[in-house]
């Protein structure tokens, strides 16, 4: 019925991804994950014996090094050790390894490795599942619903719970999602979004739907995970493995980790694997002295092949060589053969050792098999499924999963393709979580098109006027910033509808702290002191005086006895040079954190410093100033100020600004905060 629009939607996506994909590979490369401790484990899915011939799919366990936040199973990437690489897809992937399968053997030697990923593989995936998108196997409506070619439907009905917590707005928000095929929950800054989207997943929960909740990061599920974990019925649904958390994370899973599940509801298998591995290590090193033994028979006292009329004697094998393997009874009785005796018997009992190594490796992969099977069961039995927004189209576990409802947290920062994806695994509605005031989604292409296709926040397509949208509620209330930050967000960004809610009072006491004590908003003017620049070859740019200006006010912050401190800037150099500065100062100065708005996205912080970096002879770069349909200058900003508490610092050139960029907000933040000069430089 609706082939045509879903083939012309598809057509676009896969054009922007293409060409996004070239972009990645022109200006990001490949990123690294570091490996330790590799093993071989040597028999593949189906049970059988590899590694050791070409053709057969080998597979290797090794330790994480780095983080592997963005490691998913079945990616294929690149094997680099030993000066070779190899290709290789990812089986398996828990809290501290990971297992790698290769179609051909790999001599991992010690063991330590480098994982080489390329990003838009990622999008290679997407591309392809957008193309096997049919209207009989996929809820293309939902996608269309979406995106506003065909109409939502709502129907009003009571909540089945009674969510007595949630101030006004908050309930609105469960209203509408309750009762809307489509809905956009708006959740500004410290408005609680998180625990609201918690009651709309109990509260459907408690209809009976079944969900699938999606955001663009793990920490962001993670996020969500801990809310909904503190509500007593999601956790004993999570307790009855009817909400899984599916993804390899750091952080606690509440017990609804797919594996946590399965060790609760299926704990044999995994003490199966457990008990086989440990026997497979002790095995190890008896192993290799075997080879090493081995060798040495094979070899003759003078270097040559031993023959088989050798009389042996001294030069055979010794009792306490031969200890580890046979026990010392039998090894003294062994070390009186002849050598060609001794060759005999260490092959028979290589052999032993190999068969067992093989039975070992066999039971291991049974229990595998079964434990896999079995996960795949846990998804289809779930009542809710948490995960991120890639594994919606990549995870194998949810292929052919359909769902009531999907729910994506984040959404105004995700990409638009993955988003009718994602909707299209949807029966009944679709639910957008995020803030289109907030950062959008981040594409690599400056090409019109893919920023039109990819680059655009959902928000935007949808209901480009939330404020008067039916099928949009903002929550009203911030729980989070100082009245005087608060005010400040709410009248640049949400046209003064925020009001503070009960406890922002409470920052008053980061406040009364200094630098400039008794002041949340503050305003330094560099006037004039300072010197914008880039360095060769980058279009980031770095101000060294006002990084080094960032670092005196987070050392006198601390010294005040605050310590959560973030200092948030535009540019990535400038990052890198305030935490040159912050490393200088030493001691607990070093660890305040400092980076560039995207990584600060959900985040909040008692103090932020915001550096806005420009200065002369530079005039005011787009990111703070620019303006357009193009320009995200607003929601950077917002971003940047909406971490704080109870204490946001702005270190800014005013004059420069105000004459050079007239129309920037930051005029607007110079305007707002009390105007302070910089502290005097210490001494020395």
């Amino acid at each position: 019925m609706h082939d045509a629009l879903l083939a012309r939607f598809v057509r676009t996506f896969q054009q922007a991804i293409r060409e996004e994909m070239a972009a990645m590979r022109e200006r990001l490369g490949s990123f690294e994950v570091p490996l330790r401790a590799g093993s071989t484990l040597g028999v593949d899915s189906d049970g059988g014996r590899d590694g050791e011939r070409d053709g057969e799919r080998g597979g290797y366990r090794f330790e994480l090094a780095g983080p592997a936040d963005k490691l998913m199973v079945g990616m294929d990437c690149s094997l680099r050790i030993a000066g070779a690489e190899h290709l290789v897809s990812i089986d398996s992937l828990e809290r501290a390894s990971l297992v790698l399968r290769a179609s051909r053997r790999i001599a991992i030697g010690a063991g330590d490795a480098v994982l080489v990923v390329y990003p838009w593989f990622l999008y290679e995936r997407l591309a392809a599942r957008l193309g096997e998108l049919h209207g009989d196997r996929h809820q293309v409506e939902r996608a269309l619903t979406l995106f506003g070619k065909l109409p939502h439907a709502r129907t009003r009905s009571q909540l089945v719970l009674d969510h007595p917590e949630l101030n006004e707005s908050q309930r609105r928000a469960v209203e509408l999602c309750s009762d809307s095929s489509l809905a956009f929950l708006w959740g500004p800054p410290g408005t609680g979004k998180t625990l609201t989207m918690a009651h709309v997943v109990e509260e459907l929960l408690a209809q009976g739907k079944r969900l699938l909740v999606l955001s663009t990061t793990h920490a962001a599920v993670d996020q969500a995970l801990a809310q909904m974990a503190a509500r007593p019925s999601i956790a004993a649904a999570i307790e009855r493995g009817e909400l899984l958390r599916l993804g390899h994370t750091e952080a606690d899973t509440h017990g609804a980790g797919a594996r946590e599940v399965l060790g609760r509801l299926h704990g044999g298998f995994a003490s199966i694997i457990g008990r086989a591995r440990s026997r497979l290590r002790a095995l190890e090193a008896p192993m290799r002295r075997m080879h090493e033994l081995e060798a040495r028979l094979r070899e003759g006292p003078d270097g040559g092949q031993t023959s088989l009329f050798d009389r042996g004697g001294d030069d055979g094998l010794r009792a306490p060589e031969l200890f580890e393997l046979f026990g010392r009874a039998h090894a003294t009785r062994i070390a009186a053969r002849p050598r060609p005796l001794q060759a005999v018997l260490l092959s028979r009992r290589a052999t032993r050792f190999r068969r067992l190594h093989a039975l070992l490796l066999a039971r291991i992969a049974s229990a595998n098999r079964e434990l896999a099977s079995r996960e795949a069961r846990l998804v289809t039995d779930a009542r809710a499924v948490l995960t991120t927004l890639t594994a919606a189209y990549f995870s194998p576990p949810l292929d052919g999963q359909r769902f009531d409802v999907v729910l994506v947290d984040e959404a105004s920062m995700a990409v638009l393709p993955s988003l009718f994806y994602a909707a299209c695994l949807a029966r009944e509605k679709t639910l957008m979580v995020g803030d289109p005031r907030q950062l959008p989604p981040i594409v690599q292409s400056s090409s019109p098109f893919v920023r039109q296709a990819m680059g655009r926040s959902i928000f935007e397509v949808t209901v480009p006027e939330p404020e008067t949208s039916d099928v949009v509620v903002m929550l009203d209330t911030q729980y989070r910033m100082h009245p005087e930050i608060g005010d400040l967000v709410s009248r640049l960004f949400y046209s003064s509808r925020l009001r503070h809610g009960a406890g922002t009072e409470a920052r008053g006491a980061i406040a009364a702290r200094a630098p400039y004590p008794g002041r949340a908003l503050v305003v330094v003017d560099t006037g004039g002191r300072t010197r914008c620049a880039t360095r060769p070859g980058s279009f980031s740019r770095i101000n060294e005086d006002s990084a080094a200006l960032c670092a005196r006010l987070a050392a006198d912050a601390l010294a005040a006895g605050i310590t959560s401190i973030a200092v948030i800037t535009p540019y990535a150099d400038q990052a890198r040079e305030i935490k040159k500065q912050l490393d200088r100062l030493g001691g607990a100065v070093a660890q305040v954190e400092c980076s560039t708005v995207h990584r600060f996205q959900g985040h909040e912080r008692d103090m932020v410093i915001f550096d806005t970096v420009d200065a002369p002879p530079l005039r005011p770069g787009v990111l703070l100033s620019g303006r357009g349909e193009d320009s995200h200058a607003a929601n950077l900003i917002n971003v940047s100020l909406s971490r704080a508490r109870g204490k946001l610092i702005v270190v800014s050139d005013v004059d420069h600004f105000r004459a050079l960029a007239p129309q920037s907000l930051v005029n607007s933040l110079n305007a707002s905060g009390t105007r302070a000069l910089p502290p005097p430089r210490s001494p020395g």
